[in-house]
């Protein structure tokens, strides 16, 4: 009798396609040594697509352990194609040989008195993946981090409360603006009761990913608050500024200075007004609170998500006048867009609170900087990640007790 916890992977796997839980099966599967195994896990990490991966980066076997592998690829592939875990589950729970063991050089009768001298510097060999700009703003706020997230990727991130509410909302949104791609002041009222209803569907669906049923329903109400102030702005917006929502989580995967890069964009509003494209990004966390603090981050290089969703649509053909995002985190005070116009380089910036300008010289500069990252990252010269010296940056990166390098907060001070 199979353990319930593997029949939960081949669950995961064959209904969502749950890479770790496809790494635990191939770990389950006694006819294999757990050295075979974990070795072709470990070879596996860095692509994308789990199965083709673990076929592909599958090392050597011992004898008997290549038919035991094609055995279980095979059962796993038929489980994914059929959204059934009973093919992968017959094939752990047929009898199998176990796993040979592996041989090894024997030790020799006498270790060497002293200390070994400590194996020479080698740059770390890096992922070949696409970049994101999540990856290239963490890259930028500690490398070690991104040492540990992508090249080491110990450990499985669970999702926050944060997270899980931000992903719900963004799918109640996806499925609304689906259905209501011209907002107008005469839908408001069906507007406001269909997204409504998609939000409560949309958290409802995502109850595994909240510790407690309590928290379920404290988010739901907080997004349903939220959406009302949501649907507000919308319509002013619509008014003021006529559009179509032309594009929905599009995913964007341009080549950049020669490094492919990808993304998902959470909006794309085609404005009535010139025919241009407003980027638009939700945030259901903290943001910046003027146009004119997220252009400055910009220039720092600190942030790159919306200068690389501009050159994402300027490569495919469009003209982008507008990049905004859109705080969906507060439902107390209205919705008020960080909101930036495009101006030419010579063009003086302005700052009105939450709207501003940003010129495209500060964009190119910031793309010129992502492609300076992708190459210090793929000329593999890097032999140390050092650690931010900013604390705030440790606040919720799970490595912290990894981190032995990681900056002290200051002492807090108390006065009488």
């Amino acid at each position: 009798m199979l353990r319930p916890t593997i029949e939960q992977d081949a669950i995961a796997w064959s209904h969502r396609g749950d890479r770790a839980a496809l790494e635990r099966l191939l770990l389950a599967c006694t006819a294999l040594s757990s050295i075979s195994a974990s070795a072709a896990i470990a070879l596996a990490r860095a692509n994308e697509c789990p199965l083709a991966a673990l076929e592909e980066a599958a090392p050597p076997f011992v004898d008997g352990e290549r038919d035991a592998f094609a055995a279980w690829r095979d059962a796993a592939r038929a489980s994914q194609a059929t959204g059934d875990p009973g093919p992968l589950l017959i094939a752990l729970e047929a009898p199998q040989p176990a796993a040979p063991e592996r041989s090894f050089a024997s030790l020799p009768a006498e270790l060497p008195s002293g200390a070994l001298p400590p194996e020479p510097a080698r740059p770390v060999a890096t992922p070949n993946r696409p970049f994101s700009a999540s990856a290239l703003n963490m890259f930028v706020d500690c490398r070690r981090r991104w040492f540990f997230r992508y090249v080491c990727d110990p450990v499985e991130e669970t999702d926050s409360p944060a997270a899980s509410y931000g992903t719900a909302f963004h799918a109640a949104l996806e499925n609304f603006h689906a259905e209501f791609p011209r907002p107008t002041e005469e839908l408001r009222a069906e507007m406001a009761q269909r997204l409504d209803a998609l939000i409560v569907a949309a958290f409802d669906r995502a109850r595994s990913t909240f510790a407690t049923a309590v928290e379920v329903e404290l988010q739901k109400e907080r997004a349903r608050r939220t959406a009302v102030r949501y649907i507000e702005w919308l319509c002013e917006r619509a008014r003021q500024l006529p559009f179509e929502v032309v594009g929905i989580e599009r995913r964007v995967a341009p080549t950049i200075g020669g490094h492919q890069f990808v993304g998902f964009i959470d909006r794309l509003d085609r404005l009535d007004l010139d025919g241009s494209i407003a980027v638009v990004d939700y945030k259901t966390g903290s943001i910046a609170e003027s146009a004119k603090e997220y252009r400055e981050r910009v220039r720092r290089f600190e942030d790159f998500q919306l200068p690389f969703y501009y050159w994402s649509q300027e490569l495919a053909g469009e003209r982008v006048s507008r990049l905004a995002l859109l705080p969906l985190k507060d439902h107390t005070v209205p919705i008020a867009p960080i909101e930036l116009e495009v101006v030419g380089a010579g063009a003086t910036p302005r700052d009105n609170g939450t709207r501003g300008t940003i010129s495209i010289l500060d964009l190119e500069r910031a793309r010129d900087r992502m492609v300076e990252i992708g190459d210090e990252i793929r000329g593999e010269r890097i032999d140390r990640f050092a650690a931010s010296e900013d604390p705030e940056s440790c606040a919720y990166c799970i490595y912290t007790l990894s981190c032995t390098d990681r900056p002290q907060a200051e002492p807090e001070r108390f006065s009488r």
